[in-house]
């Protein structure tokens, strides 16, 4: 009997450890977790190929993770920032749709005309399984951005509504790293 209770102790402790671990946010600073999601025209994008990982270039990438419950919103910040940097080619936005938990009569080919019935001016990467969501470790219920520099290290970090103010912010800490990357790119020129 002493050998079960310990056994049932020891087992809740380790599931109890693990569950801990696995929660643990990503931080500035952090490595961005790698990842490879298809869109709905079945485009492949991973993150060394969205940030140009191993070129020369002054890429920044901003990834907007959310759900269905959040889609409104995550439309909304990816509309927003489309406006700021449509012109500009050193800065990839892509919004992540969690897919996890759809009813079970929601089909692919459903989703897939949904996202491009919506005309959204960037790419929708369709994540089926939640990879992404847990890799980024992202809040459930709200929009997760995330600012990626060139060499895959998370710059900044915003979770909630689209607000403003905190569009300026994320504005501020872009420029910030695409200054950084072309002052980056300049010395990689100036060595060759």
């Amino acid at each position: 009997m002493k050998k079960i209770v310990c056994f049932v102790l020891i087992m809740i402790l380790c599931v109890s450890f693990a569950y801990s671990e696995d929660k643990v946010c990503l931080k500035i600073g952090d490595t961005a977790p790698k990842f490879a999601l298809k869109d709905s025209d079945d485009n492949v994008y991973s993150l060394d190929s969205i940030i140009g990982k191993g070129k020369t270039n002054t890429r920044v990438l901003i990834l907007i993770i959310g759900n269905r419950h959040t889609r409104e919103n995550g439309n909304k910040w990816l509309k927003e920032l489309d406006k700021l940097y449509h012109e500009q080619n050193n800065v990839e936005i892509f919004m992540v749709a969690d897919l996890r938990g759809l009813p079970f009569f929601v089909t692919e080919s459903m989703i897939k005309w949904g996202t491009k019935r919506e005309k959204l001016p960037r790419p929708v990467l369709l994540d089926w399984e939640g990879k992404v969501n847990d890799l980024y470790k992202t809040e459930q219920g709200k929009s997760n951005l995330f600012v990626i520099d060139k060499t895959g290290k998370i710059r900044y970090i915003f979770v909630g509504k689209f607000k403003k103010d905190e569009l300026e912010i994320l504005n501020a800490k872009i420029q910030e790293n695409i200054k950084k990357s072309l002052a980056i790119h300049k010395e990689i020129k100036n060595e060759k």
